[in-house]
């Protein structure tokens, strides 16, 4: 059983979930991560604010709090001075999407292991200092948050599709982010003494690897951004939204195309677009049908959720996409592909086959014509995600640490 884990990551991944349940079960040795509030950037930037001096970056890097005892932060601002060089001497793209993995392990190092048994690394990041604990002796176990094939597939993507022509520009960055995954998954699989896997998706994606050891896999589903007290699914009549910062892997292109098809049925459709900003895509032709709100916060988005007859989201990889048990915590139903990283034998949802427009206006069509069939996967979504609530996550990984 590891008693004194750090944590080593990398931003604010799922607002810092996992150090603050290892700290509120006593797990947590240290946290080793970038800028936060507590950082020198992170001090000045609430000066700044305290003075009126309000810009997104400086809020942004005050929020970064892991709300932990401040004796177990380890904070370093080195990562974001070495991306500000590369931008000032233009350095080549692959060196900056290398630097999470690559840019603070040094720093870790210099930071130490004290009396820790183990160290709990995201994916790639810092991998020199998972090489370092694991040389003196430290348990090592990675969260592997996404499938390590997904780069290489949007390149692809886009080199396909003709409505993703504008993307072209994305495609060298996209092939960079693969070839720096390639280089080091095949060390990762190995240094690992065990995985945590959001799902079965990422897990069926690592078994092409040689060096991926099924026996040392936990699968450990996410705990959902959103919960509910009470249910309040009340959905406006032909009302569906699509939910994702990245248009590409979330298949908003296949929404925008399934939309079109089904304006000629019901010209009442109000297919929405939520975390993507207007003024780019919704200028172009094959997304004139969509309805884009740009960013919304967590208020917004239950509202959204709330109010439309299903959420589609036709995802081409994820590891485990937060979206869909947002959607399902709220009652909304859902409509997705086996990608989205929710277990397909068990997750209340209507699957469509990805890429396939077809396949998603036929399940709209299903739920619009079928009031029953709606209400009662709203429900049933609605129980399922109560099995995802912090509470249960929290067990879990309790649970996973206690039996390294």
């Amino acid at each position: 059983m590891a008693e004194r884990v750090i944590v080593s990551q990398i931003g604010a991944r799922h607002r810092y979930l996992i150090p603050r349940v290892l700290e509120k079960n006593r797990l947590l040795y240290r946290l080793y991560t970038d800028s936060t509030r507590y950082s020198v950037l992170g001090r000045l930037s609430q000066f700044m604010l305290d003075f009126g001096f309000e810009t997104e970056s400086a809020k942004r890097l005050v929020n970064r709090d892991p709300n932990i005892s401040h004796n177990k932060i380890y904070t370093s601002d080195l990562l974001f001075f070495k991306r500000l060089i590369n931008s000032i001497w233009k350095n080549h793209d692959s060196l900056n999407y290398s630097l999470p993995f690559t840019g603070m392990g040094k720093v870790c190092e210099r930071w130490g292991i004290g009396k820790a048994d183990c160290v709990y690394g995201m994916y790639f990041e810092n991998i020199e200092f998972l090489r370092y604990a694991k040389s003196k002796g430290l348990k090592v176990i990675v969260d592997i948050y996404e499938q390590p094939s997904t780069y290489k597939s949007l390149a692809r993507e886009i080199a396909a599709i003709p409505e993703l022509q504008m993307f072209q520009y994305l495609i060298p960055i996209y092939e960079a982010k693969a070839s720096i995954r390639e280089t080091y998954i095949t060390e990762l699989l190995e240094l690992a003494d065990y995985y945590t896997l959001p799902s079965k998706c990422v897990e069926i994606s690592l078994h092409e690897f040689a060096s991926f050891d099924s026996r040392k896999a936990f699968i450990l589903p996410y705990a959902s951004s959103i919960s509910l007290t009470k249910y309040n699914w009340h959905p406006v009549k032909h009302r569906l939204l699509f939910v994702g910062s990245d248009a590409i892997n979330k298949g908003l292109i296949y929404c925008a195309k399934a939309a079109t098809e089904l304006k000629t049925k019901y010209p009442d459709l109000d297919f929405r677009v939520a975390g993507i900003n207007p003024g780019v895509l919704d200028l172009l032709p094959p997304y004139n049908n969509l309805t884009f709100l740009g960013f919304l916060d967590k208020n917004q988005l239950v509202q959204e959720y709330c109010s439309a007859e299903a959420m589609v989201f036709p995802t081409l990889n994820e590891g485990f996409a937060g979206s869909v048990i947002e959607a399902a915590a709220c009652g909304c139903p859902v409509i997705t592909t086996e990608n989205c990283g929710a277990d397909r034998e068990s997750f209340p949802a209507l699957f469509v086959e990805t890429r396939n427009v077809e396949s998603i206006v036929d399940a709209v069509e299903k739920l619009f014509e079928e009031e029953d069939l709606g209400r009662y996967l709203s429900m049933k979504l609605y129980d399922y995600a109560s099995s995802l609530d912090s509470d249960r996550y929290e067990k879990r990984l309790v649970e996973v640490i206690n039996r390294i």
